[in-house]
């Protein structure tokens, strides 16, 4: 009897324990949409890595945005690629400040111009990321990074 009962609070145990980790991973949401002209564009790729490592590759046919759930606490980068234009590269760190317990309901809006010519941007920097992306404790949300922006952009 007492190994019967042994048994199941270590199933239930073992149960819950399960439960609280399955609770700590968070889905970050984002809507992904390529430009062309301050358009929507269609046929178009969007190849996500995280940690280095391939994770998917995402086929538009049509100029409307898709729609990523990115798992927290890992390191994402984005490609967006379409042909005849440079590849355009986000990088996307879901990693969530502790103490902030929830995030923005709402998906994260993510426009990214594909241009055959970049004025604005140093042509040192055309390998480099066109945006970096974190979770903002203040906003509670993602957020494109400011400091780097204006890094590259100045």
């Amino acid at each position: 009897m007492k190994t019967t009962v042994q048994k199941a609070m270590l199933f239930v145990s073992l149960f819950m324990f399960s439960l609280c980790a399955i609770s700590q991973i968070k889905i970050v949401e984002i809507n992904a949409a390529a430009l062309v002209d301050d358009k929507n564009t269609d046929n178009y790729a969007i190849v996500i890595y995280s940690d280095g490592v391939l994770k998917d590759s995402i086929y538009s046919k049509k100029a409307r945005a898709i729609a990523l759930s990115l798992e927290s606490n890992k390191l994402y980068s984005l490609v967006f690629k379409k042909s005849n234009y440079p590849d355009k590269l986000v990088i996307v760190d879901t990693k969530i400040p502790s103490g902030l317990r929830e995030l923005m309901e709402d998906p994260f809006e993510l426009q990214i111009e594909l241009a055959q010519n970049t004025m604005a941007t140093k042509q040192e920097l055309t390998d480099y990321p066109v945006a970096v992306l974190a979770v903002n404790r203040k906003v509670k949300s993602l957020m494109a990074s400011e400091n780097y922006y204006k890094l590259t952009h100045n």
